[in-house]
């Protein structure tokens, strides 16, 4: 009777297991998933569309935690916990992933594309790969989506007297990221760079601890920058580049870099970085007339004086290109420099 009742226990023992197996099995794969810009944005939009190819084509074996709006920090606030395991998936423009590995520092560079339809070009290139390597080797995060943020070249978004030239922006104050090449570009024309989380900036531009920020138009209207600052001049020398990230940890989970659900997160953002693509150049036609309708000043030089901020971004390139602490790989920068003079 106590074989009887053994034997009982164990088959009982056996079907609960299967049953939390199989339940196990079939329970989805939780990727948790930080972004940066307010809901309803092109950045959010193209976040959104990602999160429902994910999860749709993976026949909800994916499920995705999003939180939009910074919610969990800045960049440079989320990245410790996506190096932890803690998130699955962050972004960090390029500027500040220059504080821990230089594979993106040539994006900084004044001048390096023409157009943000260029800036695609490049990351639909080998240079995808290469990029990928190197943040890679160095963080242990590999890359699924690189954006070309706001779809336009960055603007100086400023307080104070017009800015038509260079000399013009001498003494001023201008919040930058961690980039050394965006330091080195403000210390050209005299300026003050001053390096800050994002998160800081409303309130450092409001009780003037900066007088301005070099960002893309649109980022400056959505992000409400265009309350606290009434100038903008035009300068077309630089875009950002943001790249979203994932975990090692993440990776695993979906069962490793040769697994069909890894290769959907990623063909997913590839199709992301499009519909971003699309969305802010319908954006960038009409953003001109917003910053107006807020009372910013666009000043647009032209002229012998939009070629002095061109001549200024060109003389920093040697000193740049040739310094082993901004590390540009030579080869990346002849890629790169191919699709721009085509």
């Amino acid at each position: 009777m106590n074989k009887l009742s053994g034997l009982l226990l164990a088959a009982i023992l056996v079907m609960t297991g299967s049953v939390s197996v199989a339940s196990a099995a079939q329970s989805p794969i939780t990727l948790r998933f930080a972004a940066d810009e307010p809901t309803g944005s092109v950045e959010d939009q193209g976040n959104l569309a990602f999160i429902k190819e994910v999860e749709e084509r993976s026949n909800g074996r994916i499920k995705v935690e999003y939180f939009p709006g910074a919610q969990l920090g800045s960049d440079k606030q989320c990245l410790p916990s996506l190096l932890a395991g803690a998130l699955d998936i962050s972004f960090i423009a390029a500027g500040n992933l220059a504080e821990f590995t230089p594979a993106m520092n040539f994006t900084d560079l004044p001048g390096i594309v023409n157009s943000p339809e260029q800036l695609r070009r490049v990351w639909q290139s080998p240079v995808r790969d290469m990029v990928a390597k190197k943040i890679y080797a160095d963080l242990k995060l590999r890359p699924i989506m690189f954006d070309v943020a706001g779809g336009a070249a960055r603007a100086i978004f400023y307080n104070g007297k017009p800015i038509v030239r260079p000399e013009d922006a001498r003494n001023f104050k201008f919040r930058t990221t961690g980039s050394p090449i965006e330091v080195a570009l403000f210390q050209s024309w005299g300026a003050a760079p001053t390096p800050m989380a994002y998160s800081e900036l409303y309130s450092s531009l409001s009780q003037k601890v900066v007088d301005g920020i070099y960002v893309h138009p649109i980022g400056a209207y959505d992000q409400k920058l265009t309350e606290v600052v009434k100038n903008a001049t035009i300068i077309n020398l630089s875009y950002i580049s943001q790249v979203k990230l994932i975990s090692e940890a993440a990776v695993a989970k979906l069962g490793g870099v040769d697994s069909d659900l890894y290769k959907i997160v990623l063909e997913a953002g590839r199709n992301a970085e499009l519909l971003k693509d699309k969305l802010y150049a319908e954006r960038v036609k009409s953003v001109y007339d917003e910053l107006a309708k807020v009372g910013v000043k666009v000043i647009q030089p032209q002229g012998d004086d939009l070629k002095a901020w061109q001549d200024k971004a060109q003389a920093l390139w040697p000193s740049i290109v040739n310094d082993p602490k901004y590390s540009i790989d030579p080869e990346v920068l002849k890629i790169v420099e191919e699709i721009r003079n085509k």
